[in-house]
C-alpha cells in the first residue's frame, strides 16, 4: 500500500499523514525524500531544499551575480530527477506514505496506490499557518499564496497535470470540516474499504 498525500498549505497535512502512519504502522516520508536523495547524489541537503517543491520560472535574469537561465533550468531539473529517484527507491522498500513532491504522480503506475489530496478553509489555514509559525495574518496569508503558488506550479511542470484537481485524486478530504483526527480516520476507513 503505497499512499500520496497532496495538501493545500496549512491543513496540517504533514501532521495527518504522520499520524496516519502511526496508525498504520507505516513509514512516512516528506523531508526525508530530501535526506534520501542527498545520501544517493552529489548534491547537498542544502541545495536539494532550495528547489524542493519551488516553482520553475522561464524568466531569469542573468548578470555575474547570478547563473544563467540554462545554468539554473539544468540544475532544476538535475535536483527534481534525484528526488523522484528517491522516491521511487523509497516506494520499493514497502508500504509507506508519501507527502507532496509529485509522489502520486511519479508512483503512478504502482499497485495499490492511494492518491489523497487535503484542503481546507481558507480562513482556518491563515489561522493554522500564524499560530504555527507565529506570523502576523498579512504573513501569514502571503505565505500560504506563494508555497500553494509553488506547489501548484512544481506539480503542472512535471506532471502536466493540474495540483488540486479532483480528477487527480482518489480522495479529497476537507481537514477543516473534520480535523486533524478525523481527517486521518476518513482516510483509514476509504483504505480499509478497498
Amino acid at each position: 500500500m503505497i499512499i500520496t498525500i497532496g495538501r493545500q498549505h496549512g491543513t496540517n497535512g504533514k501532521t495527518i499523514a504522520v499520524e496516519l502512519s502511526k496508525k498504520l504502522g507505516i513509514p512516512c516520508y516528506s523531508r526525508e525524500i530530501v535526506d534520501e536523495a542527498a545520501k544517493n547524489s552529489n548534491f547537498s541537503k542544502e541545495v536539494l531544499d532550495s528547489y524542493d517543491e519551488k516553482r520553475v520560472s522561464p524568466y531569469v535574469l542573468t548578470t555575474p551575480d547570478y547563473p544563467s537561465f540554462n545554468e539554473t533550468f539544468h540544475m532544476n531539473i538535475e535536483v527534481v530527477s534525484v528526488q523522484f529517484d528517491a522516491i521511487r527507491t523509497l516506494a520499493e522498500k514497502g508500504d509507506c506514505i508519501f507527502v507532496g513532491r509529485c509522489a502520486d504522480y511519479i508512483l503512478r503506475n504502482s499497485d495499490d496506490l492511494v492518491r489523497v489530496f487535503i484542503y481546507g478553509d481558507y480562513s482556518n489555514r491563515v489561522k493554522n499557518i500564524m499560530q504555527r509559525k507565529d506570523l502576523t495574518e498579512d504573513k501569514a496569508k502571503k505565505l500560504i499564496k506563494e508555497v500553494d503558488k509553488d506547489r501548484a506550479s512544481y506539480y503542472r511542470y512535471y506532471t502536466d497535470q493540474i495540483w488540486g484537481d479532483l480528477d487527480n485524486y482518489d480522495l479529497c478530504v476537507d481537514s477543516t470540516r473534520t480535523g486533524i483526527e478525523g481527517t486521518v480516520a476518513v482516510i483509514k476507513a476509504f483504505i480499509d474499504n478497498l
